[in-house]
C-alpha cells in the first residue's frame, strides 16, 4: 500500500464533504424512469435496426425501477404498456 502524505489524506477527506456524485431525490429518478419509458416507446416504433438500444433502454427502466422500489411485475407492465407488442393477459396455472 502506497505511504499517503498529509495533502493525500485532507483531499481524501475533501472528497468525501463534497461527493462529485449527490444522491439523487425521488422525484429525479421517477422523471428519468418516465423519460426512459418514452425513449422506449419511441424506439419500438422505429424502423431500423435498434435492437442496442432498445437493450440498453430496457435495462435503464428496470435499474430505475429497482431504485424506485417497484415490484418486478410493475416495471415489466410499464415497459409493455410502452411497446408495439400484444399485450396478453396472464394465464393463471393451477
Amino acid at each position: 500500500m502506497p505511504v499517503q502524505t498529509t495533502e493525500d489524506v485532507l483531499k481524501l477527506v475533501e472528497s468525501y464533504n463534497n461527493p462529485p456524485n449527490r444522491l439523487r431525490s425521488v422525484q429525479e429518478i421517477t422523471a428519468c424512469y418516465n423519460r426512459a419509458l418514452e425513449t422506449y416507446k419511441k424506439l419500438c416504433f422505429m424502423s431500423g435496426d435498434v435492437r442496442d438500444q432498445k437493450i440498453a433502454t430496457h435495462a435503464e427502466i428496470k435499474a430505475l425501477g429497482w431504485v424506485l422500489g417497484k415490484p418486478e411485475k410493475d416495471i415489466i407492465k410499464d415497459i409493455t404498456a410502452n411497446s408495439n407488442r400484444p399485450n396478453f393477459p396472464l394465464q393463471l396455472t393451477r
